[in-house]
């Protein structure tokens, strides 16, 4: 009887350890979860094969390449619902986590996109204007930058699991009372016409500075929101899960080339024959990689920026690139 009680009390020693370094490890890993990072969240619109005179289209190819390059710099895709279930301790991020989003609900997420995030292994959200669904063929709704995806789209779309589907009101106005009577209808409506639940939510227009809104999205059960803002989403820091900053991806025609560049006087100027976005200009290093990084400025459309770096920047071969506000996107 006393080897038989010895023994399990060694047993239940032993069971006490291990439970006991298993919660330390998971105590070790939720603060380092819990730590305060910058996560990019990208806001798309629509992808096409060929694009128009507007920064909301961005071609197949570009999109394919902008996905290359965030795939070789280590990047993870995760989705709102998960950065709302690491917040509650009930699930992981990657190394480099990145959220990919889409406004509006257009068909060129289905045809040109969501090949291309399956081809990566990544996941992206669309947010769709639930009343703006239609049929497909002549029935196919359209909107600013194209046509639309069809409800069985959506339901299909959901299904796959590639792109979760999110909602973005039911029909786009810019009328805040309106758009919170829509928020209260829209997880049943999008459900109706769908079959698809979710629990996430896009502003139209960035309209989410009304404490009434706020109260409707609780109310309606959703946990997450995206706003615009064209920022860096800190993580840790920002705990209101339903104001998520983006970053606006900006497409359209454009030819990015160098116009001027006077080693003298540290100068470099950016030129673009298209649609104007947002860059920075680089000096990198030839030998070893290092770079310096130019102040953010429009280019195109007659804006042919000139930016400075030190003189050291010029001193030995160099080559000179253009990126995109975060850094994520290499156009020269």
């Amino acid at each position: 009887m006393k080897r038989l009680l010895a023994a399990v009390a060694s047993l239940v020693l032993l069971v006490a350890a291990v439970f006991g370094i298993r919660a330390a490890v998971f105590a070790v890993r939720r603060a380092h979860q819990l730590r305060p990072r910058d996560i990019p969240v990208l806001m798309y619109h629509n992808v096409l094969a060929e694009v128009g005179p507007t920064p909301w289209q961005v071609t197949a190819e570009e999109f394919a390449r902008q996905m290359d390059q965030l795939d070789k710099a280590g990047y993870r895709t995760v989705l709102p619902r998960d950065i709302e279930r690491a917040t509650r301790g009930r699930g992981w991020f990657p190394r480099k986590p990145v959220v990919i989003t889409f406004d509006d609900g257009y068909e060129g997420v289905k045809t040109f996109a969501e090949p291309i995030l399956a081809k990566h292994g990544f996941q992206a959200i669309c947010y769709v204007i639930v009343n703006r669904l239609g049929g497909e063929g002549p029935d196919r709704a359209e909107f600013d930058s194209g046509p639309l995806l069809s409800t069985n789209e959506v339901a299909e779309m959901a299904a796959r699991g590639t792109v979760a589907i999110g909602i973005h009101s039911l029909t786009h106005v810019p009328i805040p009372h309106r758009l919170e009577k829509e928020i209260l209808r829209g997880r049943q409506r999008l459900l109706d016409v769908t079959g698809v639940t979710t629990r996430d939510y896009c502003f139209p227009f960035g309209l989410y500075r009304y404490d009434f809104m706020d109260a409707a999205l609780r109310r309606s059960g959703y946990a997450t929101a995206m706003i615009c803002e064209d920022r860096m989403f800190r993580y840790g820091t920002e705990t209101n899960l339903l104001a998520i900053p983006r970053l606006s991806v900006y497409g359209g025609p454009h030819a990015i080339s160098v116009a001027a560049t006077n080693p003298e006087d540290g100068t470099v100027a950016l030129a673009n024959d298209g649609v104007k976005i947002p860059l920075r200009a680089v000096v990198r290093r030839k030998a070893d990689g290092h770079a310096w990084s130019s102040s953010l400025e429009w280019v195109g459309e007659g804006m042919s920026p000139t930016y400075r770096f030190p003189p050291e920047a010029f001193a030995v071969p160099y080559r000179i690139e253009a990126w995109d506000k975060a850094g994520l996107f290499r156009y020269l």
